[in-house]
């Protein structure tokens, strides 16, 4: 097993987020629920790059909706930047707010608190999961 030096099992780590990230909606949230923090925070295709807080509420946007519908996820592979947080890229169809859907590239910058998912935040572009990283901000993925 690959652990950081914070203790992180980083094969364990990249497990749930390939489960969270290629969810499809109707099938079991037990697992999944065990993996996400309960003071997870997360901003999620399925929920139009707003804010999520808590599992329940992460968990109610992965099945409700045509945008639950809709979404389908293949993670392609992860870049650890530091002890607790990954670059994930993966190929996605997501639904558009105004109708529609997307279909290509995404990355998500993830984190891990406590061996769980603790924050998720979704972008379309790398360079820009990249500067919320270096920065430590909250940078706003634009129109999803």
């Amino acid at each position: 097993m690959a652990k950081s030096s914070s203790g992180v099992d980083r094969t364990a780590a990249e497990a749930v987020l390939r489960a969270m990230h290629g969810y499809q909606a109707g099938t079991s949230t037990e697992e999944l629920a065990a993996s996400i923090h309960p003071d997870a925070e997360m901003r999620l295709f399925v929920s139009f790059n707003r804010l999520l807080r808590g599992r329940a509420a992460i968990l109610e946007a992965l099945e409700s909706g045509r945008q639950a519908a809709i979404f389908r996820a293949e993670v392609e592979r992860f870049e650890w930047l530091d002890d607790q947080a990954t670059l994930t890229f993966a190929r996605a169809r997501y639904a558009l707010e105004q109708g529609g859907f997307a279909e290509g590239r995404v990355v998500w910058l993830d984190e891990i608190r406590d061996g769980q998912i603790w924050r998720v935040r979704n972008f379309r572009q790398e360079a820009e999961a990249r500067r919320a990283y270096e920065t430590g901000e909250e940078i706003e993925a634009g129109e999803v």
